[in-house]
Order: structure tokens, then sequence, then C-alpha cells
């Protein structure tokens, strides 16, 4: 196997006349693009730095036509991401801030196991040498295709059903990927540790319903070993699937993919992209997306009987996971997250599905 490639190795010497040309390229690939390149100020999210000698050196291991322009991306949250267009291909850099190099593996052939199986996701690149995972400063770091799309505003039940497709999908044929195994970090275990650090920010009038839920939603996670399992993406919300022309472009961002309750994984997605402001779901969007899971795995009569409990507790890892983030920036720190969604927008979902899950709709 060849040894990792990346920033921080060294490069063979050019001869003069050589070594000047390259100069006078990253001279005016500078010009070109001194404007886009971000820095730690611009793009807050881009926790590592990368200079564009740094950029040009990571570029010369791909057969991409040579480095055009590079820019930081802002709407990362623990990771960095860099926008990385080459002459002949659109990328995205990926330097993965929190995971090791024993973590990552997983995600990257996730995605090309994924990409072969015709489930639209970004296909990671490998260089020259046929790696696909690098080292950039001592951080491990991939390259993937650019999906070109958009995320989808307002949402439609077309939409709804592309996803609920992509989502059966992927829950399918991933159950051939026996080989590929990560544990759940953000399970039961995971938010019953952070209920002290985050019941100060909880709103006062809510502190036992979160207490409670706790309580609940360990009652589901003891029961889900009868459930279907496999790996679950864990995160499909609207902003992690863009869309081209009205078709379903790519799924992307699958850094919370683990081994999971399939049926946690569609509430999730549910939770999301059907929800009214009130916290509700709309029938519409949610019958099409069910809809569209079921096409390619039909949901179990055990499934449907636990929807309840199943949403309630996709709705509290999610109002836990936006909370812990408050929490960190607030401890403050390199990793602190420079921007938090509404912890609230999850508590009036969690607040909807105690009251009322609506199983008539997940039922069909």
């Amino acid at each position: 196997m060849h040894e990792r490639h990346g920033i921080g190795k060294k490069t063979h010497r050019l001869k003069p006349k050589v070594q000047a040309f390259k100069l006078l390229k990253v001279f005016l690939l500078y010009l070109s693009m001194h404007n886009t390149a971000l820095g730690r100020d611009a793009a807050m999210s881009v926790y590592t730095d990368l200079s564009l000698q740094e950029m040009q050196d990571f570029s010369e291991q791909f057969d991409f036509g040579g480095l055009k322009s590079f820019q930081g991306v802002e709407a990362g949250v623990e990771n960095t991401t860099y926008f990385v267009s080459f002459n002949q291909a659109e990328t995205v850099l990926q330097i993965f801030e929190e995971q090791g190099f024993d973590e990552v593996p997983f995600f990257i052939e996730l995605n090309r196991r994924l990409s072969k199986d015709q489930v639209p996701v970004a296909t990671p690149f490998a260089n020259k040498f046929g790696d696909r995972l690098f080292t950039i400063k001592g951080k491990p770091a991939a390259l993937f295709e650019r999906v070109r799309g958009s995320t989808v505003c307002p949402i439609s039940a077309d939409a709804c059903r592309q996803i609920g497709e992509a989502l059966g999908k992927i829950h399918a044929v991933t159950q051939t990927y026996q080989d590929l195994r990560r544990e759940n970090h953000r399970w039961s275990n995971w938010w019953e540790s952070n209920v002290d650090r985050v019941i100060d920010l909880t709103p006062k009038d809510h502190r036992t319903t979160l207490k409670d839920q706790v309580d609940r939603s360990r009652e589901f996670v003891e029961s889900t070993a009868s459930l279907p399992q496999g790996i679950i993406h864990g995160d499909l919300f609207c902003d992690n699937a863009l869309f081209h022309n009205g078709q379903l472009a790519g799924i992307i961002d699958f850094y919370n993919a683990c081994d999971g309750c399939l049926l946690f994984d569609l509430a999730i997605t549910i939770n999301d992209w059907c929800s009214l402001p009130t916290g509700r779901l709309f029938a519409e969007t949610t019958a099409a997306l069910v809809d569209g899971y079921n096409r390619f795995r039909p949901l179990t009569t055990e499934e449907i009987a636990r929807w309840p409990l199943a949403s309630e507790t996709a709705a509290l890892r999610f109002w836990m996971l936006r909370l812990v983030a408050l929490a960190r920036r607030r401890e403050g720190g390199p990793q602190a997250p420079p921007h938090v969604k509404d912890p609230n927008d999850f508590l009036n979902i969690l607040i909807a599905r105690r009251a009322d899950p609506q199983c008539d709709l997940i039922s069909g």
C-alpha cells in the first residue's frame, strides 16, 4: 500500500528552468485568486488554513490538469472544507478536525461503494498512486467530487419522494457492506452524559422535558435490537442534499454515518424535511417521503409501531446536539463552533411528537 500523500511531505527539487516556470505559475495563480482564497478571518469554519503554495503542492499528486483556484467554505462546523477547482475537475477538499486516521477510511469507502451502487453521492477521488486518504498538516483529509446543485426551497412532495427513495436505497444496498462498520458515538450514552452540561441552556419550563425524554428514549434504545439495523446516514437534513433541475444530484456529509437503527435514521430525515414551523408533520411531504422509502425498503409492522418513540428520540438527538454546540461555544477554544442553529427548532418538534406522533402518516 502506498504511503499517504499530503501537505508536509518533502517535495523533490526541480531543475532551475522548471523551478522558475513553476514559481511563475504560482504567482499568476495567486493574482487570479487572491480575493477568493479565504483565510480564517473570512471563513471562521476553516480551522486548518492552507497557503497558496501548500494547496499547489497538494494538487500536484492528481491528474486534473493543475490547480485553478480554491476557496474556504464557511458552512462547516466540525471540519475544514475547501472548494478546489482544477483545470479538469471541480472538487471538495475535506480536512477532518475531530475524526482520526482510524475513522476516516470508513467515510471514504462508504461513499466509494455507494457511488458504485448508483446512489447519488460525492465520489472520493484517488491520486496518481491510488490513495484516497491524505495527510494535511498532520490531519486526515480526502478529496471528493463537487456535486453540482443547490438545496431545495421550498420543499416539495416530489423532492421528499426522491429523498425517501435515496435513503431507502442506502439502507438496502448497505446491507451487503458487512465488513464496513462504525460505532454510533452519539447514541444514548452520549446524550445522557451531556445533560448536566446543557441543562442551564435549556428553557426553564422544559428542563424536566429534557430529563424525561432522556428516560423515554432510553426505552427506545433498549428496544432497537429487534428492529432492522444497518449503516445510517445520521444527518440527512435538507442542507445535505443537492438538487439540479428538480432532480436529486447528490447526498453529502456522511460524517455522522455509522451502524444504527434504520427507523431512527428515517425519523431524523422526516423530522427535518417534513416538519411545519409548529413542529407537526406536513401530511403531503411526509406521505411522499415514506412512499419513496418503502419502494426500496418497506417498513415492518414492528417499525411502524415504534414510530412514536423513534421520532421523539430523533428530535432529542438534534436538540441535544445544538445544546452541546452552544455549550462548546460558551466554553471557547479553537474548536468552538462559530455559529449554532437554534436548539428550540427541535424542542418544538419534540413537543409536537410527544403530543401526537401522527402515526397514520407512517403506516399509510
